[in-house]
């Protein structure tokens, strides 16, 4: 009897030895995808979205400048992730940045058409937080200008001067 509790004891043991192994091995890669998606450089912006504040109007080729870009790309980077759930998402789009990076733009049928490996949309919720909706796709190189998305996840970050960014911006 007391070499089958030591049995179970060694088994439960080794099962949860693998799912922590397991559960890790997610964090580090969700962590190895985030620590650079926040550094670019103006090189890297394919298009930037803006939504005005206070009405329903969309620049889909809205500028920022080099240094402009630099600051929000050092505000995201020292800013600290919370995980965001559905109840934080905002109730509407508002105000916000969308940011595309690395990628192509194309004409296609007379608009314009977007490919991008990193994208992010910055929503302020209040005067100290934002939402930060990011999408991580791999290119294709089939030529279809089609994507494989790898990650979307939304995160919320509370920074006074990211909030005083996107609200100068939009």
């Amino acid at each position: 009897m007391k070499i089958f509790n030591n049995k179970l004891i060694l088994g439960l043991t080794s099962i949860i030895f693998l799912l922590l192994i397991i559960f890790s091995y997610s964090k580090i890669k969700e962590y190895n995808i985030l620590k650079d998606v926040f550094v670019f450089k103006k090189e890297n912006v394919v298009s930037i979205f803006r939504v005005k504040k206070g009405e329903d109007i969309h620049d889909y080729n809205y500028k920022l400048e080099s240094n402009e870009i630099d600051a929000l790309s050092d505000i995201l980077t020292n800013s600290k992730l919370k995980k965001a759930t559905t109840n934080d998402s905002p109730s509407n789009m508002l105000g916000s940045l969308t940011i595309l990076l690395d990628g192509n733009t194309r004409e296609v049928d007379g608009g314009t058409s977007f490919e991008f490996e990193r994208g992010m949309t910055l929503t302020p919720i209040n005067k100290d937080s934002v939402y930060v909706f990011l999408e991580i796709n791999k290119l294709r190189n089939d030529n279809s200008f089609n994507t494989d998305m790898v990650m979307q996840r939304s995160y919320i970050i509370d920074s006074e001067k990211l909030v005083e960014f996107i609200n100068k911006n939009t």
